[in-house]
């Protein structure tokens, strides 16, 4: 027999597809339990972390503010400064693998895992809290502000008054100021919260007491742009080259301290801001400077904070999630391109924030130019509540803003994802499908896809990606900011007519089908899977891998299997001279050798099958006890980049994730440890919370090192091993 020896990431890259109508049990809230990163090029990398909260708000109604999302735009161009940057929801209190609300407030429990901890936040420089919806406890109080006092910086985004999102009583001016606009004895909530009735002073409140500053309830229009731009040499150089920004449907903020807050951006005498068409009272209080600051800045102490009155020149028009109260498609702005942006002083902002400083005050000492005084820091129209501690709406039938459960499908929180088959929350590239599949999944879905790259899309920013056997069948792949050098033909026209596999989500993009919040792309072997065989059409011509399964009308075929999914299957009619090696029947010793053929594809014994064959190759006879003497070590295995295929042996620690997951341990290094990510055929007999009788036991795992759950890991796992 002649042993062809080839580098068996080929088996590992191109796996079993989902199977056409096949469905799973989905546990609920696993669908999305994986926060988002993103993360700088190794040579740009500025060694800081910017944290984009999620556990208080920030995707409530029409509101995805997302780094993955809507604030896709905001966290590409941090991640081009340098930045890691990281989707914080809360603290895994009880170590399942996923951060799950309950609203304290209305049933006492202690089960709220969407809060916000010192401990949970302090390794980042940067907590940016972008429309917070629901008010934060003392000890969340307590969290943020010993946050600031260890250097670190926080980005406030508001929205205009009643942007109530949720439709719990609570905006973002309210929650940051630290009282309700109601005077309402309810609003002395108690306990954990304490008293967030209005005090009906703008001396008082949470904001205003340690950064001398706070929310006005006014909402105000002004999409010409803000145009009052103070000075970068009173403003910490942070408006360098910002130019005016537009305000749709915003709140501005009231200096009250001068020596901790001042202003970035006002109305300027010829600005002409309007009272938004919603607004609850006059909307407009007194117009121009009086009206105080649209964006501002302070210190206070070793920290620093930031504050804008609108995110509508931050966003993109890009969200992720459906809305929570009725599942339906978002809608957001696309203020990150508008003409009135806020991109430049985004950036400018967090740059500041990430950078400790030593003075404590803009109190004229060392240079620093203190603000101005906001004439009227609390109008008349602010000691009162027009709506009685109401929201703006009515909750939709069946929703309740306090239980997750009662959220749609694919909205942040919720049970299930959209279309949701699988309950495994990563897609991997053993599950792949061609462009004609995807565009059939719905809205959503993981998916892993294969198709050849015709074109560019949106300049630099996406391809459009065509299916391998019918051209006119094609989808537009929406690139992160860290993929785009390689993948977009306009920056890399090399690309172009390569196929490649591309590991995301289903989604709309540019108004047409595609695929977003990709997390991997590869460029795909020559070599198909049998699943990946079962999908092309009738006729063509293919080369495939895959495993000798069985022999197949006496000497005249064989069976061939999918390496990662043996319940897939293709027939194949062996040519004459080819019998004597490849027919099972005639050498047995083939029987689970790996096969690189190629043929036609066609049927074979009214199954799917190739037919002739002309050429077959073995790519390893030992696929029983693959390395066998050469196993990697934990230890070693964390050395490696992302994307290596490794065989690598442990012992196994404890589970991960529930039964998704386990913890390999290094023989010799108690601290070395990997997630291995497990398929759902592997959990019943490899899963630690199935069986903790494996605690303990030495694994060996073959797969491809990748992060799982934000760790160090392996994914695409084809076979597992217990070796004592």
């Amino acid at each position: 027999m002649k042993f062809i020896y080839r580098n068996s990431a080929i088996a590992l890259l191109l796996g079993a597809s989902i199977a056409s109508g096949s469905a799973f049990a989905a546990e609920p809230y696993s669908w999305d339990n994986v926060a988002p990163v993103k993360q700088p090029a190794v040579s740009n990398n500025n060694g800081k972390t910017v944290y984009f909260d999620v556990s208080h708000g920030g995707v409530e109604g029409n509101a995805d503010w997302v780094i993955d999302g809507a604030f896709s735009d905001f966290a590409d161009a941090l991640v081009q400064q340098g930045y890691t940057v990281k989707e914080y929801r809360g603290v895994d209190l009880n170590n399942d693998g996923r951060i799950r609300f309950f609203d304290d407030r209305i049933n006492g429990t202690t089960q709220n895992e969407a809060i916000i901890t010192y401990n949970a936040i302090k390794e980042a420089d940067v907590l940016v809290l972008a429309e917070t919806n629901r008010p934060f406890t003392l000890s969340e109080q307590a969290a943020l502000e010993q946050f600031v006092a260890s250097g670190k910086g926080i980005f406030f985004i508001a929205d205009h008054y009643d942007a109530d999102r949720n439709l719990n009583t609570w905006d973002a001016t309210e929650v940051f100021n630290g009282y309700n606009r109601s005077d309402l004895s309810k609003y002395n909530i108690g306990g954990a919260y304490g008293d967030w009735r209005n005090p009906k002073n703008a001396n008082e409140g949470w904001l205003v007491e340690n950064f001398g500053i706070r929310f006005r309830f006014n909402a105000v229009d002004y999409k010409q742009g803000v145009s009052g731009v103070v000075a970068s040499n009173k403003t910490e150089g942070i408006t360098q080259g910002v130019k005016p920004i537009l305000m749709a449907a915003g709140a501005t903020l009231a200096v009250v301290d001068p020596t901790k807050a001042k202003g970035l951006v006002y109305f300027a005498s010829s600005d002409n801001p309007v009272k938004w068409n919603h607004a609850k009272d006059q909307g407009l209080y007194f117009g121009g400077a009086a009206e105080g600051p649209y964006a501002a800045i302070a210190k206070s102490g070793a920290g620093k904070a930031a504050f804008i009155g609108d995110s509508s020149p931050i966003e993109d028009a890009t969200p992720k999630y459906r809305r929570q109260d009725n599942g339906n498609t978002k809608k957001t702005y696309p203020g990150w391109t508008d003409s009135g942006n806020a991109a430049v002083l985004a950036v400018n902002i967090i740059n500041w924030l990430a950078t400790p400083e030593s003075y404590q005050y803009f109190d004229g000492t060392n240079g620093r130019i203190s603000g101005v005084a906001t004439p009227t820091p609390m109008a008349v129209q602010e000691f009162t509540d027009p709506n009685n501690g109401q929201p703006w709406g009515s909750p939709a039938s069946g929703y309740n803003s306090w239980n997750t459960d009662t959220y749609k499908n694919n909205s942040f929180n919720a049970p299930f994802g959209d279309g949701q088959t699988n309950p495994d929350p990563d897609p991997t590239p053993g599950n792949t499908v061609s462009v004609t599949q995807a565009l059939a999944a719905s809205q959503g879905t993981p998916l892993v896809v294969i198709g050849k790259v015709t074109a560019a899309v949106n300049g630099i920013y996406g391809l459009d990606l065509t299916d391998l056997n019918n051209p006119a069948s094609h989808i537009y792949v929406k690139l992160e900011s860290a993929q785009r050098n390689n993948f977009n033909p306009q920056l890399n026209p090399s690309i172009l007519n390569q196929n490649i596999i591309v590991t995301g989500k289903r989604n709309s993009y540019l108004g047409a089908p595609g695929i977003r919040y990709v997390s991997d792309i590869q460029i795909a072997p020559t070599a198909l899977s049998v699943t990946q065989a079962l999908a092309t059409a009738q006729g063509e011509t293919i080369e495939l891998t895959g495993r000798v399964k069985s022999a197949l009308n006496d000497i005249y075929a064989l069976v061939l299997e999918d390496i990662n999914d043996a319940s897939f299957t293709i027939n194949v009619k062996l040519e004459l001279s080819q019998r004597n090696e490849f027919s099972p029947a005639l050498n047995p010793s083939i029987l689970d050798a790996q096969l690189i053929i190629k043929g036609v594809r066609d049927n074979y014994m009214s199954a799917p099958g190739v037919r002739q064959v002309n050429s077959i190759e073995v790519v390893s006879s030992d696929t029983t006890q693959p390395n066998p003497s050469g196993d990697l070590s934990v230890s070693d295995v964390l050395a490696l980049n992302n994307g290596q295929p490794v065989v690598v042996a442990g012992i196994i620690t404890s589970a991960i994730n529930g039964q998704y997951a386990l913890a390999l341990g290094d023989d010799n290094n108690g601290s070395a440890t990997l997630y291995i990510k497990l398929g759902s055929s592997q959990r019943d007999a490899f899963s630690p919370q199935l069986n903790p009788n494996l605690l303990g036991k030495r694994l060996r795992v073959e797969g491809i090192k990748n992060n799982y759950m934000s760790h160090a890991g392996l994914l695409n796992v084809t076979k597992l091993t217990l070796l004592d």
